[in-house]
């Protein structure tokens, strides 16, 4: 994770001005369908302001409130627009977590993760994880194969966060299948 740090470093993070950085090992990794997810939160005011935009509601900050929990920047957008994969495909999913508040509880359901390189480091690799914190600053890369079609939630699994909107979905299409086509979801929660 990049981000400001001119103070007051949160209300910087808050209003967006961070983001992720990748940087790939010396040994490319195995060949993987990647995406790349940021989770943040909006601490909004509750009227908007003369140029008709939300400001940052700082005593919503300051007391963990956040209006909306949410992957690259808007709320439950890849809940309605699914990332589509292949069944069997090895998904590589980078995580990122600016905060500036919330831990991230990631979780894709009805997956186990094969590996998760804690903040990204090939040397603190975990093996069949099915639910892995990221703390506010911190990262990790995902690696997940969802083995049947079908429709795949992730989310953070502070659940009070995923209903503010950081929540997605990785839908699994086999090949000459069309996304519309995909069965429902046959796992349950």
């Amino acid at each position: 994770m990049y981000h400001c740090g001119t103070a007051p470093v949160a209300m910087h993070i808050a209003n967006g001005m961070y983001g992720a950085l990748i940087v790939d090992p010396p040994a490319p990794r195995p060949q993987a369908k990647e995406f790349v997810l940021v989770q943040s939160e909006f601490y909004l005011s509750p009227k908007k302001d003369a140029r008709g935009a939300f400001t940052l509601d700082w005593n919503k900050m300051m007391s963990l409130s956040p209006d909306h929990v949410v992957f690259n920047g808007r709320a439950s957008q890849y809940a309605t627009a699914p990332l589509e994969v292949r069944p069997n495909e090895l998904v590589r999913m980078y995580v990122v977590n600016a905060g500036p508040n919330r831990i991230s509880s990631f979780h894709v359901v009805g997956g186990i993760f094969e590996k998760v390189f804690l903040d990204g480091s090939p040397s603190t690799v975990l093996r069949g994880v099915q639910t892995m914190n990221v703390p506010v600053g911190g990262g990790g890369i995902f690696e997940v194969r969802l083995r049947e079609p079908g429709d795949y939630p992730f989310v953070t699994h502070a659940f009070a966060d995923a209903t503010k909107g950081a929540v997605g979905v990785l839908r699994a299409v086999a090949p000459g299948q069309t996304a519309s086509a995909a069965p429902p979801p046959a796992m349950q929660h």
